[in-house]
Parts: structure tokens; C-alpha cells; sequence
């Protein structure tokens, strides 16, 4: 479905988001996502942030039902097919969740004219199990399954939001925050070593939905070299939000704010 129109504005011609866009905010701790998120909620009262559904809510009760359902073929070859660690919990929630959560946003749950922005979505969930899962995820056998799933959130996504910076940054932010983290109060190499393998990860699974669709845009920002309002504006502006924000060079055409991958 095509969600976009063109604008055009002082000679400029660029291609905005009018209805509604699905945009994950990706990246390693301490980038700036849920700050980001936030942000974009109380800027602009169409933008919507969306959390994955939570297997503990009662509401929620139908959707894993019917995800379970539709993952269960793939549950039993890796039982059975099992040769490393068993599967986490975790790891079988979010399997669980990332076979039927796309079906929420083809169905009417958000009105047309919204963004919805998912911060540790779809995108988080794959580069985790792809990067640090157990190793029978990657069973021959289930490859239909994930070629299936990359699929089906290629087609679900418009957008990720890449936010990133140096390693010196994202560790000094993870140490100084409140908030509980894995590496927290590991050694320098520790941490910089998990920095490494998300990115590395993300770049994979990045690599593979932009296979599946190239319409796809990857945006990154650096949070160390930009600072939030600034990126906000420009996000803005992306999702066609603020169309008076536009940065122009010389030319009079408009600067792009994303490299895609």
C-alpha cells in the first residue's frame, strides 16, 4: 500500500508520510530511544508509541493464544531437533509474539493519519535472537519459518530509526542512568564487546528486511553529534509532520537526513 505523497516546497520536491507509518527505533543501550520515543509523543499528538503486547495481561490472552497456534510447527523441530541450550522463556515469548504481533497493525487499531513508533520492537527482538539466541533457532528446518517472518515485518515496517554513538558515550550513559542493564557493571571490553555484537546484529537482520523490501528507509543518527530537538525537527519533518522544518542547500532542493542501508 502506498502511505506517501510528494510536497512540494520552494523548488524542493521531497516525499512525506501522510497516513499512517509503523517506525521502529533501533540501536545499543544508552542511544536515546525511549527519550526519543517520549518526545515524539508529546511533540505531536499523531504520533503513537506502541509497546509489545505483555503475555501477563488477560487481554492479551487471545493473541498468544492464536500466535502459539501459528508458531507451533516451528516449536516442535527445534524441540525435537534440539542440539545446544533449550530456549529461554524469553526467547519463546518473543518467537511467540513476533509470529502474530504484525497482524495489529494491518488491522484498524490505529487510525490512519497516526505514526506509530515501536521502541525494542520487532527489529530488537530478531537482532537479539539472531545475535545472542540458542543456536537451534538457526535449524535448517525452520529456515521457511524465518524466511516467512522477515518477510511479513519487511511488509509491516515503513521505517527504523537508527540512533547510535561511541562506545566511550553509550557506556557512560548506561553507567550513570538508574536503570538496570546487563553490562552495567561490567569491564570496558565487556561492554564495548556487547555494543559490538548488537550493532553487528542489527546490521544483519537490517540487511535481510531491506532484502525482503527495499522500499524500506533506514535513518541514523548520531545522539553524540546531534542533539534530541534536532532530531525530533528532522523526524518531523520525515513523517511529514512539519513541512515548514525543511533544511534546504544551495541547489534549493532538500538535504537528506538519512543514508539507507
Amino acid at each position: 500500500m502506498d502511505r506517501t505523497i510528494e510536497k512540494t516546497i520552494t523548488g524542493g520536491t521531497i516525499r512525506t508520510h501522510a497516513a499512517k507509518l509503523v517506525v521502529e527505533l533501533v540501536g545499543p543501550a544508552g542511544a536515546g530511544k525511549t527519550t526519543l520515543a517520549k518526545t515524539l509523543v508529546q511533540r505531536n499528538n499523531r504520533i503513537h508509541a506502541c509497546t509489545p503486547p505483555y503475555f501477563r495481561r488477560i487481554e492479551n490472552l487471545p493473541f498468544f493464544v492464536k500466535s502459539t497456534l501459528l508458531f507451533l510447527p516451528a516449536f516442535i523441530h527445534l524441540l525435537y531437533d534440539a542440539h545446544g541450550r533449550r530456549l529461554t522463556p524469553r526467547e519463546i515469548v518473543w518467537l511467540v509474539t513476533l509470529t502474530g504481533w504484525h497482524h495489529w497493525f494491518g488491522r484498524r487499531s490505529f487510525t490512519d493519519n497516526k505514526i506509530v513508533i515501536l521502541d525494542q520492537g520487532p527489529v530488537f527482538m530478531l537482532a537479539d535472537l539472531y545475535g545472542f539466541g540458542s543456536q537451534d533457532l538457526m535449524n535448517k528446518k525452520v529456515r521457511n519459518w524465518w524466511n516467512s517472518l522477515f518477510k511479513q515485518w519487511a511488509d509491516t515496517l515503513d521505517m527504523v530509526i537508527w540512533l547510535d554513538a561511541t562506545d566511550q558515550i553509550l557506556m557512560e550513559r548506561i553507567r550513570s542512568r538508574d536503570k538496570w542493564h546487563l553490562v552495567k557493571d561490567r569491564s570496558d571490553a565487556e561492554m564495548v564487546k556487547f555494543l559490538g555484537d548488537y550493532r553487528e546484529s542489527f546490521n544483519k537482520v537490517l540487511s535481510l528486511l531491506v532484502a525482503n523490501r527495499a522500499e524500506l528507509k533506514v535513518i541514523r543518527f548520531d545522539t553524540e553529534q546531534e542533539s534530541l530537538d534536532s532530531v525530533v525537527d528532522k523526524l518531523l519533518v520525515v513523517f511529514g509532520l512539519d513541512e515548514f522544518a525543511v533544511e534546504f542547500v544551495r541547489d534549493g532542493s532538500v538535504e537528506p537526513v538519512y543514508d539507507k542501508l
